[in-house]
């Protein structure tokens, strides 16, 4: 477990990811004659530093942030905390884990866990217990079951709450990624969750291709989904499974093929099994490119290939400066081409550089 120095605070360290590959579909831009798989040396990046400081306070409150929300956002939650009364609770602190979009799945694990972990090795430390953890009202159902299963006691409310208070300080969430493995593996190693998510992943496949129903889908699923069938893939779909059951796949299988997305958010869970090495392919749309789970990857010490979808004219249009609606084509859907799928899978099987 990452240790809290004498004020109560983590210093997070940068830590460096090396060069990667990432295969965009082929195309005649290569050679006007014959076309070529494009193949994209990824530049080494390394994670930011920060550090993360708790606070308790005895006697405090908590509340929903109205900082860069929209005006209808606003004007709702000032309504909302005019005419109803402040939640007090008794017993346990509370820690608001409110902001920073906790309903996803993979910030829930990614971001609102360690922060919650952390908070309760501290609390501990000054013999104050295992913090209450506040999450909005319209928490998934499922994002709260994985708390309860973690040991966690969870509150969901989008009222102020009064009472002992655990606050934090956090450099930037994305600094989170320099102590996410290390908090998940010296907290949950060895728990009863790690057990029952072992347990569970011995009825379900091992080799798996993780595909989009609602958004983000793949035009050509049907072609992928054959080819990807031929190497020994099975499709899956998250939302056919249950939490537990989902959680255990992406943590235990020891390959996949994956269209990005917060599904992912459960590779966090590797580091608790002593597992084969992983062998990860993310399937990027041309509209949304991340490395979050390409950082993830290298941190437990996997092998991560990058694959990237076929471009259209309008995402073109501002692929040589940043967008002004950056998300606007982040849920197309998309294509890829299987050639570039077959040179990323290829690329996994050879010996590893260095």
């Amino acid at each position: 477990m990452v240790g809290l120095d004498s004020e109560n605070s983590i210093k997070i360290a940068s830590t460096s990811i090396p060069n990667d590959w990432l295969f965009a579909p082929s195309t005649y831009l290569i050679d006007s004659w014959t076309p070529y798989v494009e193949e994209i040396c990824l530049p080494s990046v390394a994670t930011e530093t920060g550090h993360l400081e708790f606070r308790y306070q005895e006697d405090a409150s908590a509340e929903l942030s109205l900082t860069n929300k929209k005006i209808v956002f606003k004007i709702s939650s000032f309504l909302r905390c005019f005419f109803l009364k402040p939640e007090y609770i008794k017993g346990q602190v509370i820690l608001d884990l409110r902001e920073y979009s906790p309903g996803n799945l993979s910030h829930a694990l990614m971001i609102h866990l360690p922060i919650a972990l952390c908070a309760k090795e501290y609390l501990i430390s000054i013999d104050q217990g295992c913090p209450l953890l506040i999450f909005p009202a319209a928490l998934p159902e499922y994002i709260y079951k994985i708390y309860i299963e973690i040991g966690f006691d969870v509150f969901r409310t989008d009222n102020k709450v009064i009472g002992r208070v655990c606050d934090f300080d956090l450099t930037s969430v994305v600094s989170l990624r320099g102590i996410l493995v290390d908090v998940i593996q010296g907290s949950l190693e060895n728990s009863d969750f790690s057990e029952k998510l072992r347990n569970r992943s011995k009825n379900l496949p091992n080799k798996i291709f993780i595909s989009r129903k609602d958004t983000r889908c793949l035009i050509n699923e049907g072609e992928v989904e054959r080819m990807l069938s031929s190497y020994g893939y099975q499709k899956i779909y998250m939302e056919d499974y249950d939490i537990l059951d989902q959680l255990a796949m992406v943590s235990l299988s020891d390959n996949i093929v994956a269209i990005h997305g917060a599904a992912l958010g459960p590779l966090v869970f590797r580091s608790l099994f002593n597992s084969k090495q992983l062998k990860f392919v993310e399937i990027f749309s041309p509209g949304h490119m991340a490395n979050v789970y390409r950082v993830l990857v290298n941190q437990l010490n996997g092998r991560w290939v990058g694959v990237r979808g076929k471009l259209w004219p309008k995402i073109i249009a501002q692929a040589y400066d940043f967008p002004k609606e950056i998300h606007k084509f982040a849920y197309a859907d998309f294509e890829i081409c299987l050639l570039s799928l077959e040179k990323a899978l290829s690329a996994l099987d050879s010996p590893s550089e260095g």
